[in-house]
């Protein structure tokens, strides 16, 4: 009974493993879901109603608007139609049912005149609070106007001054949240914040532009202005400066591009190419989603896609033909989880982990390299500490020690492994980091007075016996390293400022940013792996000191019968024989820091940073998935990926300790019989 118990215990604990591992699997493969075509589709127009076309959705304009030349915009908050000489600004439409076969009429909120031509660019702010158009009056200048939200009537509308411009036929984008106004034309642009009091004009030429632009349109979330030029090559500018510096390389499209357009909410482009040819790609991972030739496309007709990427559409004067699409998660490829990226503001590709409402604008950066670097980099800071203690203590009690002491020295390290690390972690976020802000040199120069102590040791020892015969026999060593190792930590802490200002004039800390631009931050590295050294300590401890107590006694007494001594002993003997679970011992320390979760999460910023110095902050990907999970959607993509962190946390974690186990079991193999 005893053996089928067992047996179905163990069973039942790799069943559990398994059923882990499959949930996290059904969780996160979809990330790798492929995007798809649907079936096109056509819907024929009613021509006994004036009908316009926005998001893919049929919309009847109010009565008295015509609907000759003009355009229309929408967003969720307002709709907006240009015709002849008069801007429209409309009620948004509801939700239809029936895939768009039904029409909703819009109403009229707002008339606006403009100059003898209608504006050629149209922008709505993500919020709603703002609505921004421009364009060339008769006269070639540019003239911007605004609408503030919600509406009131004509006290609302704000106008900005004419510019003169020498881009009259260039194209004209708008960006209504920060206020942005681009034209470009061949190789020039023109760059414009006119809501900015004293803001001016700033001309250019686009660098790195091999030919004149062909298309132009905003990128994801306005961060970016996407061009192609006349070699079919997708250019990124940032809009950020007024440089409009290019983001990265040029992406050849091998395509004839006729169209070009990006979703507001997610990092998602389409490109229409002449024969129907449609791209779907990621402009800022370079990384393409599908490539497909869709006949219904190809020919005359305005495109759009619907608000949220679902469809793609184009236009004619009798029919709406709709092409739908499956991409519910475009931002997960390889390229875009763990490689640099290049994004709108910065100076260099990087990586960056902001889920949600936590990035820069409405679009997330989901790169999972900045936490897998933080989890290693507090495994590794927490292993320097851990090593040297584990190892030292383990050979110390389990070769020198005797027995009696032994017994009563081990049970007592053993035990701080089950010491709760959310104590350790506090401990040291609220009482060692304030200490470690105030003492950073003497804590510092801590490991190098205990290198230096065997040198200290000799010299105290030839001295003492050249001032008396008395001291010729060998002194107790450990009383001596005791007496001097603290005399110098004491020495140190009480004159840690006297010590910083006589080296460095200023505080250790304001050295490092003046000289090195190295910044000190509170909760550090250092400081997570100080108390991670503390936690991994215990178990690395346990395994070493077992394996090097069980070496058999007759080697190490064969090695020093032969005339070597201890420390030869232990040296050529006791730990190549041990090595392999010295190596187990290593592994499992390790998959126990990359697995902490409470520790890194009280003691440091949390800040998803690729930084290597020890100064810096991190986060990891347990602390990551202890802090987002209960937060996250469980639909969201960020939940998916918080779940695909945790696969390969598991696989880390499984992969080492497997090797580990393996190493324990090649030495317990060979001395099962000795």
């Amino acid at each position: 009974m005893a053996t089928v118990a067992i047996g179905a215990a163990g069973g039942t604990v790799i069943i559990m493993i398994l059923l882990i591992l499959a949930y996290l699997l059904y969780v996160a493969l979809p990330l790798r879901s492929v995007a798809k075509l649907d079936a096109p589709s056509a819907i024929k127009l009613p021509l006994e109603t004036e009908v316009v076309v926005a998001g893919g959705q049929l919309l009847k304009l109010p009565a008295g608007i015509v609907t000759a030349d003009g355009r229309l915009r929408n967003t969720d908050q307002h709709t907006v139609y240009l015709s002849g000489q008069d801007l429209y600004v409309l009620t948004p439409p509801a939700l239809v049912a029936g895939e768009g076969q039904e029409i909703v009429e819009l109403h009229l909120r707002l008339r606006i005149p403009v100059s003898a031509v209608s504006p050629q660019s149209l922008s709505i702010a993500s919020a709603g609070t703002r609505l921004l158009y421009a364009y060339f009056d008769t006269e070639d200048r540019l003239v911007v106007g605004g609408v503030n939200t919600p509406i009131e009537g004509e006290d609302a509308v704000q106008r900005f001054a004419p510019l003169e411009g020498s881009l009259a036929d260039g194209v004209i984008r708008v960006d209504a949240a920060s206020g942005t106004v681009v034209v470009v034309q061949d190789r020039s642009y023109l760059w414009w914040q006119p809501n900015r009091d004293g803001a001016q004009a700033v001309p250019g030429s686009l660098e790195g532009l091999d030919s004149a632009a062909k298309r132009v349109a905003w990128g994801p979330n306005y961060e970016t202005l996407l061009i192609v030029d006349e070699l079919n090559q997708l250019h990124r500018f940032d809009v950020a400066r007024s440089s409009l510096p290019r983001l990265g390389e040029p992406q050849p499209t091998s395509m004839t591009v006729r169209w070009l357009k990006s979703e507001s909410r997610r990092r998602v482009s389409y490109l229409v190419g002449e024969d129907g040819e449609l791209a779907v790609m990621v402009p800022s991972s370079g990384e393409e989603l599908l490539r497909r030739i869709v006949p219904e496309l190809a020919g005359p007709g305005d495109f759009g896609i619907v608000a949220d990427g679902s469809a793609v559409y184009r236009l004619t004067d009798v029919d709406l033909i709709s092409v739908g699409i499956r991409n519910p998660f475009p931002e997960t490829g390889w390229r875009s989880l763990w490689l640099p990226q290049w994004f709108g503001a910065y100076d260099a590709p990087a990586h960056f982990w902001h889920p949600d409402g936590a990035a820069i604008g409405a679009l997330s950066k989901l790169s999972l390299s900045p936490l897998l670097y933080g989890t290693f980099k507090a495994a590794l800071y927490g292993m320097l500490l851990a090593v040297p203690l584990a190892l030292g203590a383990a050979v110390y009690t389990g070769y020198f020690l005797p027995p009696r002491i032994r017994n009563r020295i081990k049970p007592s390290i053993e035990m701080l492994e089950a010491f709760p690390t959310v104590v350790l972690g506090f401990v040291a976020g609220l009482w060692l980091a304030p200490l470690l802000l105030d003492y950073l040199l003497p804590i510092l120069l801590l490991p190098v007075l205990l290198l230096g102590l065997p040198i200290l040791l000799s010299l105290i020892h030839l001295l003492l016996q050249l001032l008396s015969p008395r001291f010729q026999r060998r002194p107790p060593r450990m009383a001596i390293v005791a007496v001097v190792y603290l005399a110098a930590v004491v020495l140190l802490v009480m004159n840690a400022s006297y010590f910083e200002s006589w080296l460095f004039e200023v505080s250790l800390r304001d050295w490092l940013w003046r000289e090195w631009g190295i910044a000190y931050e509170q909760r550090n590295a250092l400081l997570v792996g100080m108390a991670m050294g503390v936690a991994i300590t215990p178990v690395m401890f346990s395994i070493v000191e077992d394996s090097i107590f069980a070496v058999p006694r007759s080697l190490s007494d064969g090695s020093l019968a032969l005339g070597a001594t201890r420390w030869q002993s232990l040296a050529r003997v006791v730990l190549p024989a041990a090595s392999p679970a010295i190596l187990s011992a290593l592994l499992i320390g390790l998959a126990r820091g990359l697995g902490e979760t409470m520790i890194v999460l009280l003691a440091t910023g949390n800040t998803p940073l690729m930084e290597p110095g020890a100064f810096s902050g991190l986060r990891s990907l347990s602390a990551s998935i202890a802090v987002e999970l209960p937060e996250a959607g469980s639909e969201s993509v960020q939940f998916r990926l918080l779940f695909l962190a945790a696969l390969v946390l598991f696989g880390l974690t499984f992969v080492l300790n497997t090797v580990a186990e393996l190493f324990r079991q090649r030495l317990r193999y060979a001395y099962a019989n000795r």
